[in-house]
């Protein structure tokens, strides 16, 4: 079908062959395939009228009309993200060189992106009034200087463009294409960032006793088939949570029958459900007091082990090492800022914003005795900025360790942190020879003899960084 500015006879194929060999006078060779990366200007990026999303379009307004009918949530969704967050740097666009127009791309990988800048750079683009209002709203409330120029990767051919398109949109095909999260994944990831997840509640449960259970068994929950959904369903209801000795308040599970007791239901509960017991079985009310009744012996927590104060359910160190079966990634020493480049906080306090824009730009390597120093600055205005905004009491003159724990404490008490989230920054103010302790800090000042390397700059940002997502993510 032919479409808009193109001839009958024209060839899509023969066209950005053409097009590519105008981009790259050298013509790749033998089996290496190179992509090159380029900032490409917004106005030169062109939305693909051949988008297997909606099929050949006449035109580009008719993309974005076609995209606004069709996903105008997720187009507005996405405008208000990029306008607070900018675009996600993991998730690259993908383009060919136009056959149209020298200087032009087309966009193979990342249309509604660029759909979503488009409209936010120019709403009158927008074809409907109230939608045009909301995307003119957004651009205008934005907090980060919007986008005019877009990191993108150049593909070869069309045909290496399809390769990785295919290996985006279908699915795992057996491990080469992405894998997406399950439910339990999905879950496990909020929780880390202090996001109540669907199924935190459970994650906590069962984080919590995770050093109790066999090897066989963690492998299990911890797998991709694991119905942490079931669980959920059965923790839900008061009267298996009191079977089992556990609590709900506010969210947070405490225990108060002793440790062994709940450990001896608990087990049985999991091995049911990664042996695969269908959630029909304990679906309701009724099923559920069925199946806890029926619990041998051995399974069965004795009432009598009470506790005189119920407590808090928290992991126990180690507990992150045995439910992955994710390989560890290193931490990367040598990167050349303080902040990893994958770290994006939106920050309103000008103050605050202006030291962590500086931190992001600032070579840690030439220039650490001021990353030094701006570090111990931002870690502590930024909890008492948090503690501010939350309305916990502090004093000026407090150190840092109390004002930490008292924001700690406050993470801790809403279930927006546990003690692995927290360890990092606790041990690094408490810790004599850290950079984010006071006599540390006093050293870099006064200390003409004394000097912060950058590995531990960036190890002490690594190690309180879970803290500060935290932190961060409930400041607004």
């Amino acid at each position: 079908m032919p479409t808009e500015g193109f001839t009958d006879d024209f060839s899509w194929e023969e066209g950005y062959s053409s097009a590519h060999n105008r981009h790259h006078e050298e013509p790749f060779q033998g089996f290496q395939v190179t992509f090159e990366r380029l900032p490409i200007s917004l106005v030169r990026l062109r939305l693909n009228k051949e988008n297997d999303r909606h099929g050949p379009l006449p035109s580009e307004p008719d993309c974005i009309r076609w995209m606004l009918e069709n996903l105008n949530d997720e187009i507005l969704s996405l405008a208000k993200n990029i306008s607070e967050h900018n675009l996600s740097p993991i998730d690259g666009v993908l383009v060919l060189p136009s056959p149209e127009t020298t200087g032009d791309y087309i966009v193979w990988e990342g249309n509604r992106r660029v759909v979503a800048l488009k409209l936010l750079d120019d709403p009158n683009r927008c074809p409907d009034p109230i939608l045009r209002r909301k995307f003119a709203e957004i651009a205008h409330k934005a907090r980060i200087p919007l986008p005019q120029e877009i990191e993108c990767t150049v593909a070869p051919s069309m045909e290496e463009a399809d390769r990785l398109i295919e290996l985006r949109h279908q699915g795992p095909q057996e491990g080469i294409g992405t894998l997406p999260w399950d439910g339990q994944q999905k879950s496990r990831h909020l929780q880390r960032l202090g996001k109540k997840g669907r199924y935190a509640f459970s994650h906590q449960v069962i984080d919590a006793f995770s050093d109790k259970f066999d090897q066989e068994l963690r492998g299990k929950v911890a797998g991709t088939g694991f119905a942490i959904s079931t669980l959920d369903r059965l923790l839900t209801n008061p009267e298996v949570r009191d079977f089992l000795g556990i609590r709900n308040e506010d969210g947070i599970p405490r225990r108060f029958l002793h440790e062994k007791e709940i450990v001896k239901g608990l087990t049985r509960v999991l091995e049911d459900i990664a042996d695969g017991m269908p959630v029909k079985n304990v679906y309701t009310t009724k099923q559920q007091r069925k199946y806890i009744r029926g619990f041998p012996p051995a399974n069965t927590p004795d009432q009598r082990q009470i506790l005189r104060d119920s407590v808090a359910l928290t992991p126990p160190m180690s507990s992150r090492q045995h439910l992955t079966n994710s390989r560890s990634r290193p931490l990367s020493y040598q990167r050349p800022h303080l902040i990893p480049i994958n770290v994006r906080y939106a920050i309103r306090d000008k103050r605050l914003n202006a030291i962590y824009r500086e931190l992001r730009d600032i070579n840690l390597k030439d220039h650490r005795n001021a990353v030094a120093v701006l570090f111990r600055v931002f870690v502590e205005l930024s909890i008492e900025l948090y503690l501010e905004r939350h309305g916990v009491t502090f004093h000026d003159g407090d150190k840092l360790a109390k004002k930490a724990e008292a924001a700690i404490t406050h993470m801790k008490q809403n279930a927006w942190a546990n003690t692995d989230i927290v360890k990092g920054i606790q041990t690094g103010i408490s810790s004599q020879h850290n950079p984010l302790s006071f006599n540390t800090f006093n050293a870099y000042v006064h200390n003409r003899h004394f000097h912060p390397s950058p590995q531990e700059l960036a190890t002490s940002w690594d190690n309180a960084q879970p803290f500060l997502d935290v932190l961060f993510n409930h400041l607004h």
